[in-house]
């Protein structure tokens, strides 16, 4: 677990533990956090999280989740492979809150040509829209690689903006499938959650700070290690040792400073 502070950047506390239930999370609340202070948090949409938060803080809590998230769960609502009309719903989805109106003004220019082709030869309009959907994603790509140039991130609706879009999805939902209803319904529902850095100055949309914390301090083959049990048995040892002070202040290697931590070791 990490809490990060949102001005600085810098971690305020990070724990390893083995669990992550309501118990926990509470323990490493009251023991870095002060419920007294009024508090803005960024969190993922772990469902524990409002019910723990709203305990430990009460009325000094302004919870936002964040919008990558969001954004994540609307990309894995939709199969793999979509149509173009699926793909154009989808966007509308992502576009609640940033702005993809070119990435929609593309799609669009495709739906009723899709429609004239999946009446006719299937194993044609197959390939049709695999060639469509590729030129789909270099597109998406190279606007990125864009606003990376540019050094630019998506542009955030303001307020009015983002409730107007949603609105029209709301005005239409009984013409999307199924698992897009349901997205938008969880979205009604928490829409202060997903709106509350709009009223906080400067406030963040997304726990990206704590993303890129782990992208830096935590490289790609050591996120592998830790999905095995002893590589998160050896990085609860090697975090208990820089609390410890181990790591910190003698210039031993990591693997000579490992062995000096006995406590630690395995007997035999």
């Amino acid at each position: 677990m990490t809490l990060l502070d949102g001005v600085t950047g810098q971690p305020i506390a990070e724990e390893l533990y083995n669990s992550k239930d309501p118990a926990t999370i509470m323990a490493f609340l009251v023991k870095y956090l002060d419920p007294n202070k009024r508090t803005f948090v960024v969190t993922d949409l772990y469902p524990s999280y409002p019910g723990i938060f709203e305990e430990f803080f009460g009325e000094n809590l302004i919870h936002q989740y964040c919008l990558m998230h969001l954004d994540k769960l609307i990309v894995a609502d939709f199969p793999n492979n979509t149509t173009i009309e699926q793909e154009l719903v989808k966007y509308r989805m992502l576009n609640i809150f940033y702005n993809r109106d070119a990435k929609l003004e593309f799609l669009r220019g495709l739906v009723e040509e899709e429609q004239v082709r999946r009446a006719g030869d299937k194993k044609a309009y197959r390939a049709w829209l695999r060639k469509q959907m590729a030129s789909f994603r270099t597109f998406v790509h190279e606007r990125e690689l864009e606003r990376r140039r540019k050094k630019r991130n998506l542009e955030q609706r303001p307020y009015i903006g983002a409730l107007r879009v949603f609105d029209e999805l709301m005005e239409k939902i009984d013409s999307f499938e199924k698992p897009v209803q349901k997205r938008l319904r969880k979205i009604e529902k928490n829409w202060v959650h997903f709106t509350a850095f709009y009223f906080v100055k400067d406030a963040p949309a997304t726990n990206n700070g704590v993303e890129n914390y782990y992208s830096t301090s935590l490289k790609t083959h050591r996120k592998k290690q830790l999905r095995t049990d002893k590589g998160i048995e050896n990085q609860m040892k090697l975090s208990a040792m820089k609390r410890a002070g181990l790591l910190g202040r003698c210039k031993k290697t990591l693997l000579e400073a490992f062995l000096m931590f006995v406590p630690f070791l395995d007997h035999g």
